[in-house]
């Protein structure tokens, strides 16, 4: 949030109502780490793309 909403009392991230709860953010960071090992994966077989090196 931007220094006008901290200065009026504006809501921040963590007192929205769309806030995630624990488990979702747990969920959310288990989903980020699976991509980011794919994603490490990848680079570690030559990062080509499915077309490229036929």
């Amino acid at each position: 949030m931007g220094l006008w909403s901290k200065l009026t009392g504006g809501q921040t991230a963590d007192t929205t109502p769309t806030g995630r709860t624990t488990r979702e953010r747990k969920r959310r960071n288990r989903e980020i780490r699976d991509i980011d090992a794919g994603t490490a994966k990848w680079e570690r077989a030559g990062g080509r793309g499915p077309r490229e090196g036929r």
